[in-house]
Order: structure tokens, then C-alpha cells, then sequence
């Protein structure tokens, strides 16, 4: 015997409406249960929502454009969050998704996807009327979700972002200020050895540039920010810094001072003092070089940094009992890392 067939049509979800209805309870900032359901449908799934909110806001804004508007940001800002607060994604949703290699310790780690989420955000505030750029909450989207996926390290997600971001606002300071960020961090001799790796274990060719190529896309995104905003001390902090890994110590001992005299403070001031040194070594300048460096050792007595910086130089110099005495100092701070306090160990991530 066999059961009847149901004769009713089985019901698909209508996910447009279960989005709208997920943007409206949604809160920015928490992941919520609403969230974690979006999170779950498939790339198609997304894709046709993503394309139904859009023609329906522009229907909307025929008649209510800050409705629409609304609707838009509302929606990127679920979309945010799915990205930044929910685990990444460890399998394929969309033929458009990036394949990426995590790093750690050098060495790439494993493979995951570019979550498809970034995107769909960008796709709705594009649909801002009349004009993205017009609405200044789309600026704070930008900005705020560009320092998220620097602080989270997702360096490959912050690159498309921030080139449309900038598409869209060429001169906003904050926003080339995090480009410059990441040009910076991917320069690092941890991220570029990792790239090394994956071209040494035939996982294919990095997105990475060069070390130097990376440095003078991070000047440039650093000179641009300044422009816009000059009073912006941890992007000419970062400025001088780089200037001085190019080659170019004059100038970046300009920047550094400047960085200094416009109010650094902490942790700003103690590295501004540290690539000051730096680049006074780098010059032969040995006495301004230890004096800068002596500077940074007062303002974090337990960090490393400056203690090997002053025992290289006292080397160089000939100084063997002042390379001891900083050895000694070096042999005299705790035996835990974490109770060192070295701002250099920090340096990558935002301040």
C-alpha cells in the first residue's frame, strides 16, 4: 500500500520577506537571532534578495527617498555584522567568492572564502538616493565597517572595500588613512613571508605586493590622508615611519617631529620616538639616535625594543660596556612577554 500524495504544493520560503522583516528587528552591533537566519540561506538566496530590497527601494524612493535611504542602511548594517560577528565562511556560496589562505606565524594556515556579505553591503548602499556620497551616514558605513575588517585582520575582505569606499569619497581622510593602514600591515615581514609560503608550497600567487611596493602604496595613501586631515598624528606617525623604511630618513625625521610637537601621546609618542631613533641611526647620527631612543625606554621602562635598538648602536660605535650594561637591563625585565609592554609588539593593529 501506498500513502496518498499530498496534493497541496509545498510552500517556499518568500525570503525577501523574511529579510525585511530580519532588518527591522535587527540591531546594529549584535548578531541577534534574526542574523544568525540570514546568515544560513545560500549565495542565490542572498543574491535575489540583495536584488529584490534594490528594486524595491527604488520604487520607494519615488515617492519616500528617505525611507528607502533607511531601508538601504539598514540592511548594510545587517549585512555588516553577519560579516564581522558571525564565523567565517568555510565553504563556497557564490561564484563570485575570493578564495583566501589564512597566515599565522609567517606560514599560510588554512583555506576559507571572502564572506559574500561585505558585498551585499556595498550592492545596498549603492542604491542610496539621489547619490551614495550624498547621504552622510553612508560615509560613517564605510568608515566604520573599514576599521572593523582592519581590527579583525580580514585584509583581504578590507581591499575591495576601501577601493569602493574611496570610489565614492576620494578625499575622506579617515578612509585613506585605513588604505594606508593596510598597504602598511601587508608590507610586514610576517605577512610577506606567509606570501612567500604559499608560492613555496604551490598554493598559487599571493595579492601581495613586494615589501617596497606595499611601503610606497602606504606613503601615498598616508601623504593623501594628511592632506585632507593634517592634524591627524597617527597617520603622520605612520607617515614618518614609512618614509624612513624607504629609504627616505630626512623626511621621515621631519614627520616624526612634527608628530611629536603636534601632541603625541602614550603609545604614539613612545613609537615616535623609537623610529625617530631609527632613522637617526640610519644616518650615522648616533647621539640623537641613543637620545630618542633613551626617550622611548623612559615612557615604557619594560619594553625590549629600545634596550636592543641602544645595545646595537653602542656596539657599532665601539661601546662594549654600554652594549652590556643594555643587556643587562634586557636580562632584567620579566620573563613573560605580556608584562614587557613593548607598543612596537602592537604596532599593526589601529590605535
Amino acid at each position: 500500500m501506498f500513502a496518498a500524495a499530498d496534493p497541496r504544493p509545498s510552500r517556499q520560503p518568500d525570503r525577501f520577506k523574511e529579510w525585511l522583516d530580519a532588518v527591522e528587528v535587527h540591531q546594529p552591533g549584535d548578531p541577534g537571532k534574526a542574523a544568525v537566519e540570514v546568515s544560513t540561506w545560500t549565495g542565490p538566496e542572498l543574491d535575489g534578495v540583495v536584488a529584490a530590497a534594490s528594486r524595491h527601494a527604488r520604487a520607494l524612493a519615488k515617492t519616500d527617498p528617505d525611507r528607502a535611504n533607511r531601508l538601504l542602511l539598514r540592511g548594510a548594517a545587517l549585512h555588516a555584522d553577519i560579516g564581522r560577528l558571525i564565523p567565517e565562511e568555510t565553504k563556497r556560496r557564490s561564484d563570485r567568492q575570493q578564495r583566501v589562505y589564512t597566515i599565522k606565524d609567517g606560514r599560510w594556515q588554512s583555506l576559507r572564502y571572502v564572506s559574500v556579505h561585505w558585498e551585499l553591503g556595498r550592492l545596498l548602499v549603492d542604491g542610496v538616493v539621489p547619490e551614495p556620497a550624498s547621504d552622510p551616514r553612508v560615509r560613517t558605513w564605510y568608515q566604520e565597517t573599514s576599521r572593523d575588517l582592519i581590527k579583525l585582520r580580514s585584509l583581504v575582505e578590507a581591499l575591495p572595500h576601501l577601493t569602493r569606499a574611496l570610489q565614492i569619497f576620494p578625499t575622506d581622510g579617515t578612509l585613506l588613512f585605513y588604505r594606508g593602514v593596510l598597504h602598511e600591515r601587508n608590507s610586514s615581514s610576517l605577512l610577506q613571508a606567509g606570501s612567500d609560503s604559499l608560492t613555496e608550497a604551490n598554493r598559487g600567487t599571493s595579492t601581495f605586493g613586494t615589501t617596497r611596493a606595499e611601503l610606497t602604496r602606504a606613503e601615498r595613501f598616508f601623504r593623501l590622508s594628511l592632506v585632507s586631515q593634517p592634524d591627524q598624528i597617527e597617520a603622520r606617525l605612520r607617515h614618518g615611519r614609512v618614509l624612513g623604511e624607504l629609504g627616505q630618513h630626512d623626511e621621515a625625521i621631519a614627520e616624526l617631529g612634527r608628530a611629536v610637537e603636534d601632541g603625541a601621546a602614550q603609545e604614539l609618542l613612545y613609537l615616535s620616538h623609537l623610529f625617530l631613533g631609527r632613522n637617526y641611526e640610519a644616518l650615522g647620527r648616533y647621539e640623537e639616535a641613543r637620545a630618542e631612543l633613551e626617550r622611548a625606554a623612559a615612557l615604557y621602562p619594560r619594553a625590549q625594543t629600545p634596550r636592543l635598538a641602544l645595545s646595537h648602536i653602542a656596539r657599532r660605535t665601539g661601546n662594549r660596556a654600554a652594549a652590556q650594561r643594555e643587556l643587562a637591563h634586557l636580562a632584567a625585565l620579566p620573563d613573560m612577554e605580556g608584562e614587557r609592554q613593548d607598543p612596537w609588539w602592537h604596532y599593526y593593529e589601529l590605535h
